[in-house]
């Protein structure tokens, strides 16, 4: 148990480094996650051996060096084993959209953008691989939320309650169950300026093997492709690229 613990404590370091995204003290760390200094200092030791943070500017801590080998050998893996057919039908539904298309997977209580392909237009919405969404805000992550483990949906919904939008509107934890229950109905969501203002969205899940989630397809860019003339083809071209996905995910060995 004991163990367990500690393992739990050194990845919710690890994860607490990442959204602080600088430098910070043993001390600040033991605040901001209610655990002893004492207990995060040999945490942190521990993590420093395997390169997973750095001391070299002590007294702060930071994330490793390993940490972006981890993050690349992953990256590689994913691209063997998705891109030879995610790619292609993404690139399909940019063809068509003149959107960017994105294939987003759940990582914890959150989810990181996998694949992006962008349109060859002046104007358009740039996203990087590796870049993280909330699963409260923005259709590319919150498409997720309603298949999603419960511990996990708590999270969400305690993380969303009164968080603030861009465009001033705060989320409130009875408003997302709502939408999750939509969502689950409708099987896609559409998003409006939530996560980027000015920034429209429409995302749809991919169901892996036993009807798990296994990932989201969406189209996003400025808000102005995305008023109601244009969005149920959008719609539809965004479900039947999740659910060509997903038929290739299922036929996997």
């Amino acid at each position: 148990m004991a163990g367990t613990q500690l393992l739990a404590r050194a990845v919710t370091v690890l994860l607490y480094l990442r959204e602080r995204e600088e430098p910070v003290t043993v001390g600040e760390i033991a605040q901001a996650l209610s655990v002893p200094a004492n207990t995060v200092y040999r945490i942190v030791r521990t993590l420093e051996m395997g390169g997973l943070v750095d001391r070299s500017h002590r007294p702060y801590v930071s994330l490793g060096l390993r940490m972006m080998d981890l993050g690349q050998a992953k990256q590689r893996l994913l691209a063997r084993e998705l891109a030879p057919f995610a790619m292609p039908v993404l690139e399909g539904l940019t063809a068509d959209t003149d959107e960017t298309s994105l294939l987003v997977m759940p990582t914890g209580a959150r989810a990181i953008c996998i694949f992006a392909v962008e349109p060859s237009r002046a104007i358009r919405l740039s996203y990087q691989p590796g870049r993280v969404f909330p699963l409260y805000a923005g259709a590319s992550g919150k498409i997720l939320l309603p298949w999603v483990s419960p511990q996990i949906v708590e999270s969400a919904i305690a993380q969303a309650d009164g968080h603030p939008l861009p465009d001033g509107r705060r989320l409130t934890a009875p408003r997302l169950r709502r939408e999750m229950a939509s969502m689950r109905a409708a099987g896609y969501c559409v998003s409006h300026g939530e996560v980027d203002a000015g920034a429209g969205a429409v995302a749809a899940p991919v169901f892996g093997k036993g009807g798990q989630i296994f990932a989201a397809v969406s189209v996003a860019g400025p808000e102005g492709g995305f008023l109601d003339d244009r969005l149920p083809g959008l719609i539809e071209r965004v479900l039947a690229a999740a659910a060509e996905i997903g038929r290739h995910v299922v036929a996997r060995p």
